[in-house]
């Protein structure tokens, strides 16, 4: 996304102003478009009520000093009661039943529509670190801004009406009075309109501060923090950062303060003091002076004014007002506008059949260095393989499967899916095809069902459900749940929801690409929350479930990617070796000193462990603990090249 200097983002033009508002009224006429029409009638009542007060304070002296027959006094008297109960009752209605209504459907409507724009946003957008800064601060007011846009147009409509009703009849007594109370609550305008300026630039440079305190507050109240923050002197460096944060919007403050305190005394006195007092030293000075002044446009000139001066002032909080709605719709704008930048035109994806990745090299946006994470890659996949990535951290195994997945798309090279670039395909169709569980999956605060299904759960899916979950190996773990796959998962609304360990969590999460038909499927570490002997049962149900799919393994664990009918030894971000097992074992290259390496720890593990009991240290376990018939033990007899006393062993 493109940045902007703050201090240009704050000049709108009172075209562009407009066409901002009118952005937001357009959720309006979608979502509840009742809302405008009373508004409407709001305005139009609340300005003939101010235009009533004037006449018939006017009338009721005038009346009083000419001895006019009583009856007909209390005839007006009644009517313009009359009027005001009943603009009264309406303006509690709208305000006590309809609004909170109104508010409710219009918060729906917007926060749905923007949820679905977020989900479609290009990843790259969350790697960008003012993504927040700018747009998400935005959005969270979007509903609210636009009650208080409709709230202000009804506001601007009744004091324009009233006020140019009312400046009518002032004119028409005192026209210098009229003109005076029109440039001070002018002047008073462009001052407040400089004053939301400098407040706007002040909340956007307090905006990042105040999500470093977010932050520290989100670590202190969060469950997932609790035991980190009790180990260590974590707790006393966020503390000093969220002083630091502290001292900084002090220092923010303090930036602004006198431009703010300035601008608001000046607005005040221009908006306020000055039009008050000097209107109603003026209007009583000329009724001492000028006999032709009746006591009735003496008194309507005061209230006149006095309302007249209200009345403008309040035109001009309102045109500020819109300016500064402005400001926040702006920023709302540019993401309801955002175009992904990851898109395709081929929307008819055909089942996979093969994946040739040709000469490919990417580098994530918003890095600093701009060090490539892959380089020139190339390899090939076909429908029914079994393939593993594997090498050290920071390899780019897991960047690789995010271009598979398009959520990025590559800067050089390409990826072909059945021999036709992957750029061509719609995004979310061409992921139809592919399930994937990610290193760091999530697991929502919904029912065992919900998380396997991905949205909404219905009887008649309960079978997909439950094999999806014997697939993941869960199936003990679903006995113990006290409503089985309705049972809720997390305690965010629940105080009995189900707390999983990770390695049953990781579970929920693989069981997710066995409910639906996909045809490839990765698996990003799929068992680093698990035991050996869990490992062990899961790798096996993977091959038994995924039997005709291809399956992407990518593993630190090289028991997991020895059933492999591919593997592929990544390092710094490039191809070193592919090969089967048995082949990169020969080789003695990069991917035989890693399984080495890992031998070594478990052979460390076996001599400090009692004979068939998996150490908690090497996470290995001995070949007690399997079958002498496994298909592990099978093939790592016939590894060649393995050293002599690795034979028959289960290394990780």
């Amino acid at each position: 996304m493109n940045r902007q200097d703050p201090r240009k983002k704050v000049r709108h033009s009172p075209f562009r102003t407009a066409k901002n508002v009118w952005f937001m009224i357009r959720y309006v006429l979608r979502y509840a478009p009742g809302y405008l029409l009373v508004t409407l009638l709001e305005a139009l009542g609340k300005g003939g009520w101010h235009v009533a007060g004037v006449l018939f304070t006017r009338y009721l002296f005038d009346a009083i000093e000419a001895g006019e027959d009583f009856r007909r006094v209390v005839t007006f008297l009644l009517f313009y009661a009359g009027y005001n109960a009943v603009f009264l009752l309406f303006s509690r209605w709208r305000l006590s039943v309809y609004l909170p209504k109104v508010e409710l459907v219009l918060h729906e409507g917007i926060q749905n529509e923007l949820y679905e724009k977020a989900r479609k946003l290009d990843q790259s957008c969350y790697d960008d670190p003012e993504f927040y800064n700018d747009f998400i601060w935005a959005i969270r007011e979007s509903d609210k801004r636009t009650v208080q846009i409709m709230e202000n147009i009804s506001l601007f409509l009744n004091r324009l009406l009233s006020g140019a009703v009312i400046w009518s009849l002032l004119a028409s007594m005192d026209l210098y009075a009229a003109l005076f109370l029109l440039c001070a609550v002018l002047a008073g305008f462009f001052v407040r309109n400089r004053l939301n300026r400098v407040r706007y630039e002040k909340k956007l440079e307090l905006n990042p501060i105040a999500r470093k305190k977010s932050y520290v507050g989100r670590v202190f109240y969060l469950s997932q923090y609790a035991k980190e923050l009790r180990q260590g002197k974590i707790s006393s460096l966020l503390r000093e950062k969220y002083a630091g944060a502290v001292e900084e919007e002090i220092s923010c403050i303090k930036k602004y303060v006198k431009k703010i305190f300035f601008l608001s005394l000046l607005a005040s006195l221009l908006s306020g003091v000055v039009p008050s007092a000097g209107m109603t030293g003026y209007l009583i000075f000329r009724y001492i002076l000028d006999p032709t002044l009746s006591l009735g446009q003496f008194s309507a000139s005061i209230q006149a004014s006095h309302k007249l001066f209200r009345t403008l002032n309040d035109l001009g909080s309102c045109l500020n007002k819109f300016n500064e709605h402005s400001l926040y719709i702006e920023n709302v704008r540019r993401f309801t506008g955002y175009e992904p930048k990851i898109q395709g035109e081929i929307r008819e994806v055909p089942p996979f059949e093969s994946l040739e990745i040709r000469d490919l090299s990417f580098t994530y946006p918003f890095t600093e260095g701009g060090e490539p994470v892959l380089s020139h890659l190339n390899l090939s996949i076909h429908r029914g393989e079994k393939i593993a990535f594997v090498g050290y951290n920071g390899a780019g195994k897991t960047t690789l499967v995010t271009l598979l997945l398009r959520l990025y798309d590559a800067e050089s090279g390409e990826i072909l899916y059945n021999g036709v670039n992957i750029k061509n395909y719609s995004p979310e169709e061409y992921r139809r095809h592919i399930g994937a569980v990610f290193q760091d999956y999530k697991i929502f605060a919904a029912t065992v069902a919900e998380n396997v299904l991905g949205g909404e759960y219905s009887e008649e899916k309960e079978p997909v459900v439950k094999e999806a979950l014997e697939a993941a190996s869960f199936t003990e773990r679903l006995k113990l749940l006290p409503d089985g796959i309705q049972t809720q998962l997390t305690r965010e609304f629940q105080k009995n929801g189900a707390a999983l360990s990770g390695g049953e969590a990781q579970k929920i999460a693989i069981a997710r690409v066995f409910a639906r038909p996909f045809e490839l499927i990765v698996m990003d570490e799929p068992s680093s929350a698990l035991d050996p002997i869990s490992e062990y049962e899961l790798n096996q149900s993977i091959l038994k479930n995924a039997a005709g799919k291809t399956v992407i393994f990518i593993s630190h664990r090289l028991s997991t990617t020895r059933m492999a009918d591919r593997i592929y030894m990544f390092a710094q971000g490039k191809l070193v070796e592919e090969g089967t097992h048995g082949e990169l074992m020969e080789k003695n290259g990069k991917y035989a000193e890693m399984f080495r390496v890992q031998a070594e720890k478990y052979r460390a593990g076996e001599e400090a462990s009692p004979k068939g009991t998996p150490d908690a240290e090497s996470s290995a376990v001995s070949p007690a603990a399997f079958p002498a018939t496994s298909p592990f033990e099978q093939q790592a007899a016939s590894w060649e090249g393995a050293p002599e006393g690795l034979r028959g062993e289960y290394p990780r």
